[in-house]
C-alpha cells in the first residue's frame, strides 16, 4: 500500500519532471515563431481598418482565427517538410518512415496539415507562456508581500493576489501539464502527417512481397542445382571408389564426371550468393534452359533416355529455364530414389507450351520423405507460371508430368 500511494504521485509528477516536457515546450514555441510574421500580416490588415489600434491587432484573437486559412495556403508551397519532420524527431521524439517521395500531392497536403498545426498550437502556447510566465512572476511577488502585511494592491488584486505564493506557482505548474499534453498529443499524431502514406505502405508492400518471391525463387535454385550436383558427386564417387582397382578406366572418367560437375555447382552458386547479395554489376552468367538439356542428361549420373518433340526455341526464356529446373530435380530424385539410375524424360513442345514426363522405375509406391522439397519445388515453379505439377504411381513406374505455358521468348 505504502509504494502503491508512493508511485501514484511520482507518476503525477512526472511530466513536471520528464524531459520530453521541456522539449516539447520548446518544440510549440517554434510553432509560435512560425505564426508571428502570419500575425503581423493579419495586424496590418486589422490596422488598415482600426488606425488607433496600435499593437493590438497582434494579440486580436479575430486576426488569429483570421490567419490560419492563410497559414494553410502557404503550408503547401513552403519547402519546410524535412525541417518539420527533423523538428519533429528532435524535439517531440516521434518516430516514423518518411514518404518515399515528398513531391506528391499526399505527402505535401499531409505536410501542410502538420505545418499549420504547429503554427496554430504553437501560437495558443506560446501566448500563454508569454502572459503566464510574467503573471505568476507577479502573483508570487504579491504573495510575499501579502505574507508581510504590505499593501498588495495593483494591476490584479484579491484572493489571487494574496495568495499568490500558491496561485502563482499552480498558473505554472498548469501550463508545464497542458505543455506536455499538447506535445504528446502531437507526437502521436506526427507518423500519420509526416511519415508513410497508404500509397507508400502499399508500394513497400508490394516491394517486400517481391523481395519475398525473388528470395524463394533463389532458394529454389540452391535446391535444385547444388542439391543436383551434389547428389551427382555422391554417386559418381562412390561408384568410382568401388571400381577403382577393377576398372581404372571408369573410375577416371567418373572422377573427372565428379570434378565437372562440381566446378559447375561453384559457378551457380557464385551466380545465386550474387543475387542474394544484391549484386548489380551484371557479372552474373547466363542461366541454363532446355538447350542446356542433353548436358544434364550426361552429367547427372542417371541413364537418361531423352525425346524431345517440338521447337524448344518457341519456348519462352522463362518457361524454358524452369522447364529444366523441372528436369533437373526430377533426375535429381530418380538419383536418390529410384531402384536404378535410369530414366526417360519426354519433352512435348507445341503452340500450347511443353508437357514433360520424367519416368523410373518404383516397385513400390514411393513415400514422402522428412523434409523432402523436390516435388514441392516443382509444383511451385510449375503454379508460378501458371502450370501445373503432378506424380503418379503405376505398375511399378513413378512418373512425374508437369504442363507449363508456352510463355513470351
Amino acid at each position: 500500500m505504502n509504494a502503491r500511494w508512493h508511485n501514484g504521485p511520482m507518476r503525477l509528477l512526472a511530466p513536471l519532471r520528464s524531459g520530453a516536457t521541456y522539449r516539447g515546450w520548446v518544440w510549440l514555441i517554434l510553432g509560435g515563431a512560425l505564426m508571428m510574421p502570419f500575425m503581423i500580416v493579419g495586424a496590418l490588415g486589422y490596422n488598415w481598418r482600426h488606425p488607433d489600434a496600435g499593437f493590438q491587432g497582434v494579440i486580436d484573437p479575430g486576426v488569429f482565427a483570421a490567419v490560419v486559412p492563410l497559414v494553410a495556403a502557404v503550408s503547401l508551397l513552403l519547402p519546410d517538410r524535412e525541417v518539420e519532420r527533423t523538428a519533429a524527431r528532435r524535439l517531440l521524439g516521434a518516430e516514423f518512415a518518411p514518404p518515399a517521395d515528398d513531391a506528391t500531392w499526399n505527402a505535401r497536403w499531409r505536410t501542410g496539415c502538420w505545418f499549420t498545426l504547429h503554427a496554430v498550437v504553437g501560437g495558443l502556447l506560446s501566448g500563454a507562456t508569454l502572459a503566464l510566465v510574467p503573471f505568476t512572476v507577479y502573483l508570487a511577488a504579491n504573495g510575499a508581500r501579502a505574507v508581510v502585511g504590505l499593501d498588495t494592491s495593483g494591476v490584479y488584486g484579491g484572493w489571487l493576489t494574496d495568495w499568490g505564493l500558491l496561485t502563482g506557482p499552480a498558473f505554472l505548474v498548469a501550463l508545464a501539464y497542458l505543455a506536455a499534453a499538447v506535445a504528446a498529443g502531437m507526437r502521436a499524431l506526427a507518423p500519420h502527417l509526416l511519415g508513410q502514406g497508404a500509397a507508400d505502405r502499399l508500394a513497400a508492400s508490394r516491394a517486400e512481397t517481391a523481395r519475398l518471391a525473388a528470395r524463394n525463387r533463389i532458394a529454389r535454385e540452391l535446391h535444385d542445382s547444388v542439391g543436383h550436383a551434389l547428389s551427382v558427386v555422391v554417386v559418381q564417387s562412390e561408384a568410382a571408389s568401388r571400381l577403382i582397382g577393377t576398372d581404372p578406366a571408369f573410375a577416371a572418367t567418373a572422377m573427372a564426371a565428379v570434378g565437372e560437375t562440381a566446378r559447375d555447382a561453384l559457378a551457380e552458386l557464385d551466380a545465386v550468393i550474387g543475387a542474394l547479395r544484391e549484386d548489380r554489376d551484371g557479372a552474373r552468367g547466363p542461366q541454363k534452359d532446355l538447350a542446356d538439356l542433353e548436358a544434364l542428361a550426361a552429367e547427372s549420373g542417371v541413364r537418361t533416355e531423352l525425346r524431345v518433340t517440338g521447337d524448344r526455341e518457341s519456348l519462352g526464356r522463362l518457361t524454358s529455364r524452369e522447364a529444366y529446373r523441372i528436369v533437373q530435380e526430377a533426375l535429381t530424385n530418380v538419383l536418390r530414389h529410384a531402384d536404378e539410375p535410369r530414366a526417360a524424360v519426354d519433352l512435348d513442345i507445341d503452340d500450347a507450351g511443353v508437357a514433360v514426363a520424367v519416368a523410373s522405375s518404383a516397385a513400390r509406391r514411393p513415400r514422402p520423405r522428412p523434409g523432402g522439397r523436390g516435388l514441392i519445388g516443382m509444383a511451385e515453379r510449375a503454379a508460378v507460371l501458371g502450370g501445373t505439377a503432378a506424380a503418379d504411381w503405376d505398375a511399378g513406374t513413378w512418373t512425374v508430368r508437369v504442363e507449363l505455358p508456352k510463355g513470351t521468348a
